[in-house]
């Protein structure tokens, strides 16, 4: 063994005094470790793209929700329903907040056009919790007038998306009118609409985009008043301790309304739907998906290619060796050792490379911000001095299109192992045929004819 590691030293190094690699190994390892590095960087951004997007949209509102899609979709004697899920022993681990809201679709005058927006109304029990952020189904408020704010569930208050506030140019303390349908359908009137001001006293924000451009908040009283539900909701809002159980929370939640035990009176009343919000969102987290591996395919095949790379650089060694394959299965070398010293001389190269792309694959992508400023202004730079007062400066990752604060990121190690793994294993793979034709050679005639 320790002669067939010192040959398949002395191969991989060339005819180098001093060094690591002979100069096809080295092209082999470039382009193998660059395609690692390349496939870490790219799927750690899609990573946390992915991530924060789903945060975005698991923070803008509740996880499952119950509707009624009987008559008005009204819920009457919410609070009974509420307390049956909340005593249910087998979602007691598994639900963090259960509570009544009202959402609905509405119109935001805006000069004079109405804007269709969505309108939605959560209890506020304590304002400090509001101005804390400890509600879980308010978003995150970013700014807000701290007088007004603490009189949302008594006066016409509303808090909307800071994306809407920059849209419409809507500042603190500014009257907004918003219309929503108030009554059943009459033939001769058509539906009955109420028509109310309230004034912005806060601005939240998600990090997406719609969500943040779309709702208006209000407490809970003062929707059923504007709405005219008389103390009905219209939907009740589940948020879950891990989003990976939704579909089991949304199967006992049904089983729970559905049992038999329940009040015979509120099941006749109610026509009880259940919905997750990644059954809401399926076709984007969809697209996310297809899209991520779309990519992954198309930077892995780049490994592939290297993989095809070692293939050429271990065959070019087989040609270049074949009098000195010749000498040794002439001294007695087994065929099988002249297969392993080829293959482990594919396999260490793609071991170093793996290494090496993945030591540079979590630096570029740890520091991936710093380094995308520093192009940005280095390019900003240039061309400020080449075309002066022409140049306007670039931003290679614009915020107001990608809606990040910063590049997001998420390195995640098990998927480090697992390339470096298959860029190894497509490197002993890539070297085990030409290795193969190496064992093959006859000595007598590689000897002849070299």
């Amino acid at each position: 063994m320790n002669l067939i590691l010192l040959i398949t030293s002395r191969y991989i190094r060339g005819s180098r005094v001093v060094g690591l690699l002979s100069m096809k190994s080295r092209l082999s390892f470039t382009v193998m470790a660059v395609g690692v590095s390349l496939l870490i960087v790219v799927l750690s951004i899609f990573n946390g793209f992915q991530k924060q997007v789903k945060e975005s949209l698991w923070q803008g509102g509740p996880h499952i929700t119950i509707e009624n899609s009987y008559d008005t979709g009204a819920i009457f004697r919410f609070q009974e329903i509420i307390k049956r899920l909340k005593e249910d022993p087998t979602l007691k681990d598994k639900i963090v907040s259960i509570e009544g809201n009202i959402t609905s679709h509405g119109l935001l005058q805006n000069s004079n056009n109405f804007i269709p927006i969505m309108i939605r109304a959560v209890p506020i029990p304590s304002e400090e919790d509001l101005i804390d952020n400890k509600l879980p189904n308010f978003p995150r408020l970013t700014h807000y007038n701290r007088d007004y704010i603490t009189q949302i569930n008594s006066a016409r208050h509303v808090v909307i998306g800071k994306e809407m506030a920059a849209l419409y140019h809507f500042n603190l303390g500014r009257k907004i009118t918003l219309a929503v349908p108030g009554g059943r359908f009459s033939v001769g009137r058509g539906v009955e609409v109420n028509v109310k001001d309230f004034q912005v006293v806060g601005y939240f924000k998600t990090g997406y985009y719609n969500y943040d451009s779309r709702f208006i908040f209000m407490s809970l009283p003062l929707a059923q008043e504007f709405f005219r539900l008389n103390g009905a909701v219209n939907q009740i809002a589940i948020k879950v301790n891990a989003l990976d159980d939704l579909k089991e929370v949304k199967v006992l939640i049904l089983n729970s309304l559905n049992d038999a035990s329940f009040d015979e009176k509120i099941r006749e009343a109610n026509s009880f739907s259940v919905r997750t919000i990644a059954e809401e969102q399926e076709n984007f987290l969809a697209a996310l998906k297809l899209e991520k591996t779309i990519i992954s395919i198309i930077v892995f095949l780049f490994i592939v290619l290297a993989a095809l790379g070692m293939v050429a650089t271990v065959y070019s060694l087989v040609r270049a060796k074949r009098k000195s394959i010749g000498t040794l299965k002439a001294l007695g070398l087994p065929s099988r050792d002249i297969l392993l010293i080829f293959t482990l001389n594919a396999m260490i190269v793609g071991i170093l490379a793996s290494i090496a792309g993945g030591v540079m694959g979590i630096f570029f992508a740890s520091n991936l911000e710093v380094i995308v400023a520093g192009l940005g202004e280095a390019i900003n730079l240039i061309g400020s001095a080449i075309y002066r007062g022409d140049w306007r400066n670039v931003e290679l990752v614009p915020k107001d299109i990608y809606y990040f604060d910063h590049i997001p990121v998420d390195i995640d190690i098990s998927f480090i192992f697992m390339v470096t793994t298959a860029a190894t294993i497509l490197s002993g793979i890539a070297g085990y045929f030409p290795a193969r034709w190496a064992a093959l050679l006859n000595p007598v005639d590689t000897i002849r004819n070299d």
